[in-house]
């Protein structure tokens, strides 16, 4: 069963991921109001992932979708350049997740010089 956070908690949440990166999209780089930012679990609930603020990012609404459920290493793989933008801008995040980054950016970037 999926936990909700009250609503002060998500506003804390969402103030503290845009801070800690720079009220930037972590996939995309674009800049973020407050209203349009969406908070991002980089490991999905849906598998396994925590409320835990090391996993928690700001993403636009058009990149979250994007992402939706996947886990990072599999999301990076498909578009490295969400990865590369993640390594910029989530600052805040697990090393771990960091680590799957570059990894993931690395093996997509090699492929597509093999092809």
């Amino acid at each position: 069963m999926r936990r909700l956070l009250p609503a002060e908690h998500k506003r804390a949440f969402k103030l503290a991921a845009m801070r800690d990166c720079s009220r930037r999209c972590v996939y995309c780089g674009s800049p973020l109001e407050y209203a349009r930012a969406t908070l991002d679990h980089v490991h999905p609930l849906a598998k396994g992932g925590t409320h835990d603020p090391g996993n928690v990012v700001s993403a636009c609404p058009p990149c979250n979708r994007l992402k939706a459920d996947m886990l990072p290493a599999e999301f990076f793989l498909r578009h490295p350049w969400a990865g590369s933008n993640f390594i910029l801008y989530a600052r805040a995040v697990h090393r771990a997740l960091k680590r799957q980054a570059r990894r993931a950016v690395s093996l997509a970037y090699a492929s597509a010089k093999a092809a």
